[in-house]
């Protein structure tokens, strides 16, 4: 028992003269003045995609003014800005990246037209469009439908939801 107590109080003493060492190391860090040093403006962009998806980028530029921000950013909409930060927003009349790698259109076992991050399975869906009448739908399409339909540019994405519009269940 004497042994065991002689090596906790050994193993004690070994880690203090680390926990000062850091706690020293924190106090150096915390007495930095941030006061001299220039902020800069944070840059929020949010890109929205016709697929509904929003991107948001963040940046943190120390070399221009509001104003010149703006300039570079006149094709952007203001949705806030103060001193330190803008928020900027831009409409994107194309699918986001994800879905041009990752898109799917589909259905599930009750008719509903999907949108899917990856091949058509109950939880990856990101948007629900219309039900389809599938007894209208020629059976080659339904089985294409079902395993999913690979989706990578706008055109072909717009091209396959106004094909489908025709088999919208009426009364849903």
């Amino acid at each position: 028992m004497n042994k065991f107590i002689l090596i906790l109080v050994c193993l004690f003493f070994l880690f203090i003269p680390t926990q000062t060492e850091t706690l020293a190391e924190l106090n150096q860090v915390d007495s930095y003045d941030y006061s001299t040093e220039k902020k800069g403006i944070t840059i929020i962009l949010h890109k929205v995609y016709v697929n509904g998806e929003v991107i948001e980028e963040i940046y943190i530029n120390q070399h221009k003014t509001l104003n010149q921000v703006k300039r570079e950013f006149k094709d952007w909409n203001v949705i806030e800005e103060n001193d330190d930060e803008i928020v900027l927003l831009k409409k994107i009349d194309d699918l986001s990246p994800t879905l041009k790698s990752k898109g799917y259109i589909g259905i599930n076992g009750k008719g509903m037209l999907n949108l899917y991050i990856g091949i058509p399975s109950g939880n990856n869906i990101i948007e629900s469009f219309f039900q389809i009448d599938t007894n209208k739908l020629e059976v080659n399409k339904q089985k294409q439908l079902e395993r999913g339909i690979k989706i990578s540019t706008k055109k072909r994405y717009d091209h396959i939801l106004n094909y489908l519009r025709e088999y919208a269940r009426k009364d849903t």
